[in-house]
C-alpha cells in the first residue's frame, strides 16, 4: 500500500493563498500526496456583539450563510486545480480562530506538512511571514512551507540552510532537508554566520556529523559575518540570486527567536521572496 504524504493547505481564497496551493501542487506532483484544503472563517467581533443584542436567529443564519460560502469556495477552488491521479484532496470548512483550526487539522488529519502564503508589506516590495504564518510555525510541530506572495514556482535547486553548529544533527532531523534534496535533485549551500571561520570543539563534531548526514546529496560550505542574522541571510540569497528555498531546523532558537519571536512580528518578520522551509526539530 503506497504511503501518501498529507498536506495541509490553508486558504482564505485570496490570490496569495492560491499561488501557495499552486506552489504545493506543483511541488509533489510525482509524489502520491493527500491535500487537506482548509478554509476558516468567522463572524467579526462587532457583528457578532451587535447580532447579539438583536437576535441569535440572525447570527445562527449569518454562520450557515458563510459555511455555505466557505464550502462553495472550496468546490471553485478545487475546480481550477489540475488533475492529478498522485493527488487527492479532501476540504475542510471550519468556523473557529485560525491558529486553532489549523492545529487541530494537524492533529486530527495527522499532517506532515503545511503550505501556506506569506503576506506582501503594503507600500513595498519585500514580502514577510505575517501573523498567521509565524503563529503556525511556532504553534505546531508540524513542518511549514511558507511561499511568497507572486512566487512563480520552480523546483528548489539551489537550497540554503543556515546553521551556528551548537545542535547535533539527528538522522530524523536531516529527512526532511534531505527529501527536498532528493526530490529536485538540490544542492544545499550551508551558511555558518561567525565573526570567525574557527569552529570550536562542539561545532566541528556538529558538523561532522551534518556532513555525515547528507551523504551523497551535493553540498557547500559558507561563512559569512554579518551584523544581524537576518540582514546576513538575505545578502547572501541576494547576492548569489539563484536560491530558490530556504530551509530552517526550528530548534535554531537563537535564529528562530530573531525571525519569530521579536517585538516586531505583528508587522514585518524576515524579508525574503524566497519560499521558507520550517523544518521541526524531531524532540520537539
Amino acid at each position: 500500500m503506497t504511503v501518501m504524504k498529507r498536506i495541509l493547505l490553508p486558504t482564505d481564497f485570496s490570490e496569495n493563498s492560491k499561488n501557495a496551493i499552486e506552489y504545493g501542487v506543483q511541488l509533489y506532483k510525482d509524489v502520491p500526496c493527500k491535500f487537506f484544503v482548509q478554509n476558516v472563517y468567522r463572524i467579526p467581533y462587532l457583528a457578532n456583539e451587535e447580532l447579539m443584542n438583536q437576535n441569535v436567529n440572525q447570527l445562527e443564519s449569518l454562520e450557515e450563510e458563510m459555511h455555505l460560502a466557505s464550502q462553495q469556495g472550496m468546490e471553485n477552488l478545487l475546480e481550477d486545480i489540475p488533475k492529478n491521479p498522485k493527488h487527492e484532496f479532501e476540504t475542510i470548512s471550519d468556523y473557529n480562530l485560525f491558529s486553532l483550526a489549523v492545529h487541530q487539522a494537524v492533529e486530527e488529519k495527522d499532517i506532515d506538512l503545511i503550505i501556506m502564503g506569506t503576506k506582501g508589506a503594503t507600500g513595498a516590495s519585500e514580502i514577510f511571514v505575517g501573523t498567521n504564518t509565524s503563529d503556525v510555525i511556532i504553534r505546531n510541530s508540524c513542518h511549514v512551507i511558507a511561499v511568497p506572495e507572486k512566487h512563480q514556482f520552480k523546483p528548489p535547486k539551489e537550497i540554503v540552510f543556515p546553521t551556528d553548529f551548537r545542535i547535533a544533527y539527528s538522522p530524523e532531523d536531516m529527512i526532511p532537508l534531505i527529501g527536498m534534496a532528493k526530490l529536485n535533485n538540490a544542492t544545499i549551500r550551508i551558511v555558518h554566520f561567525s565573526d570567525t571561520n574557527k569552529l570550536d570543539e562542539i561545532q566541528q563534531k556538529n558538523r561532522a556529523l551534518f556532513i555525515s548526514g547528507l551523504g551523497s546529496i551535493a553540498h557547500e560550505f559558507y561563512t559569512i559575518s554579518a551584523s544581524g542574522f537576518e540582514e546576513g541571510l538575505n545578502c547572501f540569497t541576494q547576492s548569489r540570486g539563484n536560491i530558490d528555498m530556504i530551509v530552517i531546523l526550528g530548534r535554531h532558537y537563537g535564529f528562530f527567536e530573531r525571525l519569530f519571536f521579536k517585538p516586531k512580528v505583528k508587522t514585518l518578520s524576515f524579508h525574503t521572496r524566497i519560499p521558507l522551509f520550517v523544518i521541526h526539530h524531531s524532540n520537539d
